[in-house]
């Protein structure tokens, strides 16, 4: 077993996404395991090895999966499960370094700095933004992230510890009791909680190194270049990783309802790496993937439907039909 493992999660249809991780961590990370916890069931025509050195369906490691499953939509359901997986290759499998990455992100270079730090460091986030944001009344705005959380958690960097540990076990506490998507109550899956970390747990690392953890709300702040053929941010930080959040393959821009501030022709400096991305997500099947609708999306769908609530909304249908 290796001691650092690179893990996402992600139902079949995001699959092509995550083999396009895949094949950058196979470039750029050779000696990390990478593993995808499937918040879906396995279909038989599907070569799964592909994809991953392993392929582990969640509801196979927690028992309480199917509760989850009726109580969250799809990405409240992947989102929620996140500290679990966390800790099944913590403690379950040993592995002395753990990093999340959301299937839709692509490495540019290796991760050893993070890897370095976590030899002194519990916890490694990344903030959404490292400066302010423009008040030029377009998205997003630093208000955005009071709503969403302040770091994002398509990246999340552990140590194992027992402060971790004592982390993960917090962390699952709020993600399998108020994992939905429910920001005007304070409540966004995994992400708003961790708000608190740096308070609660000591030896958190904050991430501002602009290379890491680039995307579409981190623009204004962040331009690339090359140099030598290899990207820099801003001239200076080596592009670790870009996260091509919102991404579609039929649109080939920047995506717009969080984030309006840029369409792709005002960027010319992210063309080359968005048409490359687009270029490996058709050859890797997007197109095919994409359209695999959750097996758990159906059984939250018959679960509201069977509950009181889905009884309530039959009535209600009736009387203004």
């Amino acid at each position: 077993m290796k001691n650092n493992i690179i893990f996402t999660i992600c139902s079949n249809n995001y699959l092509a996404k995550a083999k396009v991780l895949a094949n950058s961590i196979k470039k750029y990370e050779p000696d990390s395991l990478f593993v995808i916890f499937l918040c879906d069931v396995k279909i038989d025509s599907i070569d799964y090895s592909s994809f991953a050195d392993e392929v582990i369906p969640i509801a196979e490691i927690e028992p309480e999966f199917m509760n989850l499953a009726q109580k969250y939509n799809i990405v409240e359901l992947n989102t929620s499960l996140k500290p679990r997986a966390c800790e099944f290759l913590l403690i379950e499998r040993q592995v002395d370094n753990v990093i999340f990455l959301d299937p839709d992100i692509k490495l540019y270079n290796s991760l050893t700095n993070i890897y370095n730090k976590l030899i002194e460091s519990t916890i490694i986030l990344t903030p959404h933004i490292c400066t302010p944001t423009p008040m030029d009344h377009r998205t997003p705005g630093e208000n955005l992230f009071n709503n969403f959380g302040i770091y994002n958690l398509g990246f999340i960097g552990l140590s194992n510890c027992p402060t971790v540990l004592d982390f993960l076990l917090w962390w699952k506490n709020h993600t399998y009791h108020q994992g939905f998507i429910d920001v005007w109550n304070g409540i966004f899956v995994d992400q708003l909680p961790i708000n608190h970390a740096p308070i609660f747990f000591p030896n958190v690392t904050i991430e501002l190194n602009m290379g890491v953890n680039m995307a579409p709300w981190n623009l204004h702040e962040r331009y690339l270049s090359i140099n030598n053929d290899s990207f820099l941010v801003n001239g200076t930080f080596k592009l670790i990783f870009y996260h091509f959040s919102g991404f579609e393959t039929e649109s080939l821009e920047l995506p717009q309802l969080y984030y309006n501030r840029y369409k792709l022709a005002d960027r010319p400096d992210l063309t080359e790496i968005y048409e490359k991305y687009n270029e490996e997500l058709q050859a890797a099947d997007h197109s095919h993937y994409r359209k695999i609708k959750s097996h758990y999306s159906d059984i939250r769908n018959d679960f509201i439907k069977r509950s009181k609530r889905g009884k309530w909304l039959k009535k209600i249908k009736k009387i203004f039909n």
